[in-house]
């Protein structure tokens, strides 16, 4: 097994917390979309009110604290 250097494993870290926060959003995405209808057929929603309700798409900042986030998770030492 060979070792990573330090560049390459802040690059994964960084790709697994793009890849991670991607996934979260396409989930919240998913989520949103299917209660925003369940509420327009039910009459206690409007049309105009959905970006209230869409989620937010993950941002450079967002994705380099969630790989700090990581980052703290694998340097601890038990």
């Amino acid at each position: 097994m060979t070792q990573k250097s330090p560049f390459e494993i802040r690059a994964d870290l960084l790709k697994l917390s793009q890849d991670h926060l991607e996934k979260q959003y396409e989930a919240n995405l998913e989520f949103m979309g299917k209660a925003y209808f369940k509420m327009l057929e039910q009459g206690q929603i409007t049309q105009e009110n959905m970006q209230q309700f869409m989620p937010k798409f993950p941002d450079a900042t967002e994705i380099l604290a969630k790989a700090k986030d990581f980052y703290a998770f694998v340097n601890t030492t038990k």
